[in-house]
């Protein structure tokens, strides 16, 4: 009867490790339509970026992660615009890279070294641009950007929402 039991949850155990090696939803962004194309969906997702000396950080700091963009159906294009480009951005937009050009059912390739970020997809006039002027097809949010240290809220020092 013990041996079956020390058997048994060790398999558990095993099976229970194996669920660890799986990718946790936080390292998955799901990407969402905006506008007209509000019905869209796709994913990003980050992997971290290979090193030597095992996780990759920026000489500041930052993980580097491997973005690998995905979706399946985009509107038509129409104007000027010719390509639809994928970019990760601050949430205060004052840091934006291009990540690539992004084709329905392909796969674009990228990296982000940032802590709290979105991904966007906008509609532009060609694929190499150096900064979007197009309008915003899909977007999604880090998970890290749903975090906020609330320490300096005015409700948490002593003072009264208004």
């Amino acid at each position: 009867m013990t041996g079956r039991f020390i058997r048994a949850a060790g398999a558990l155990g095993l099976l229970g490790l194996a669920g660890f090696a799986a990718r946790p939803d936080l390292y998955v962004i799901p990407l969402k339509g905006t506008g007209p194309g509000s019905r869209l969906e796709g994913k990003a997702t980050l992997s971290p970026a290979r090193s030597p000396f095992g996780l990759a950080t920026t000489k500041d700091g930052y993980f580097v992660f491997d973005l690998e963009v995905e979706v399946p159906i985009l509107p038509p294009l129409s104007g000027t615009n010719t390509a639809f480009v994928a970019w990760v951005a601050t949430a205060q937009l004052d840091r934006i890279e291009r990540i690539g050009a992004v084709v329905p059912g392909a796969t674009t390739r990228g990296k982000v070294a940032m802590n709290k970020f979105m991904v966007v997809i906008t509609a532009e006039p060609n694929a190499t641009g150096p900064k979007w002027t197009g309008p915003i097809v899909m977007r999604g949010n880090s998970a890290s950007s749903y975090l906020t240290n609330f320490s300096g809220h005015t409700m948490f020092n002593g003072g009264v929402p208004q």
